[in-house]
């Protein structure tokens, strides 16, 4: 259940999202970047490789995650040597009729990746894939592969519309959701996070965030249901989570109340009080730091947006 509540507060942010189509014999070679980077194979079949680490072997419906600050290079299958161009981001030409396109070489089809650069973390945390100490790589069958979620995902990146950003962070979220389950199942190196949830000491902390978050959560409150002394819990929560547990107290609130805004009419006052803030000013605040916009503002934009 805390696992549940964990990823459905993940925030996913996309930085670059393309179709890199390497053509037979050549291969891309790529810069560390800031973020996450995301690798789905759609056609043909070719390797993934970092320094210090062998070949990751692509075929269609491979998911590979790999860490920020990771530099690789993607290669086509070939029996020569590959011919390696060197980009410094994943950006693709684009138009308006097609989706944004990094084609490498040239001459037969080799492989093609959906590839995009993505933040994952929760509102004001660091990326929880930092600690990823190695590429987290999921292999799917056709049948129960992501190929239609990519479809969609790189169609909305060709023709973004209202509603894109909200849709595209979805489909990301259904996809790492889909092969976190799946490294979950394989019994996977774990990451700190999920390590984190399976500690139910932690565990039980987050349930009572999820679960209640208008309490007056203290961090003394939430160190005495972990069963742990205050220093330890928060030392062990932020190496878990990546902030503290104000902090996530903080955030589930104002989730929460992103819900009551668009879902109901209560008073923006109401809605403050219902999600434990203990005045309209300070949750307004609040609420416009996470979202760019103040509580009625927000109100207004997304209950358009699902009427229309």
């Amino acid at each position: 259940m805390a696992l549940d509540h964990l990823l459905a507060a993940l925030d996913i942010g996309v930085t670059h999202f393309t179709v890199c189509d390497i053509r037979d014999g050549w291969g891309i070679r790529l810069d560390a970047c800031k973020t996450a980077s995301l690798h789905y194979c759609l056609e043909g079949v070719g390797t993934l490789a970092v320094h210090g680490s062998l070949p990751i072997q692509l075929e269609p419906h491979t998911f590979v995650l790999l860490p920020p600050g990771v530099a690789y290079h993607i290669e086509s299958a070939s029996p020569k040597s590959a011919r390696l161009e060197h980009r410094a981001s994943l950006c693709g030409a684009s138009s308006h009729e097609s989706v944004p396109t990094l084609i490498v070489g040239e001459g037969q089809q080799g492989i093609i990746t959906a590839c995009g650069e993505i933040r994952v973390g929760l509102a004001g945390g660091s990326d929880l894939f930092i600690s990823l100490g190695e590429p987290l790589v999921v292999r799917f069958g056709g049948a129960d592969g992501l190929r239609d979620q990519f479809v969609m995902l790189l169609a909305e990146s060709a023709r973004p519309g209202v509603g894109s950003r909200v849709l595209t962070e979805a489909l990301l979220k259904q996809c790492l959701v889909l092969a976190l389950r799946r490294w979950i199942e394989l019994d996977a190196s774990p990451l700190p996070w999920l390590a984190g949830v399976a500690d139910r000491r932690l565990s039980r902390a987050l349930h009572a965030i999820f679960e209640q978050p208008a309490a007056a959560f203290t961090l003394d409150g939430l160190a005495m249901i972990a069963g742990m002394s205050r220093s330890a819990f928060a030392a062990a929560f932020r190496r878990a989570f990546g902030q503290s547990p104000m902090s996530l107290v903080k955030l589930v609130r104002l989730r929460r109340a992103s819900e009551l805004l668009v879902t109901t009419a209560l008073p923006v006052a109401d809605v403050a009080k219902r999600v434990g803030f203990s005045s309209r000013s300070n949750f307004s605040l609040a609420f416009s730091q996470l979202h760019g916009m103040d509580p009625s503002r927000f109100r207004r934009t997304f209950t358009v947006a699902a009427e229309g």
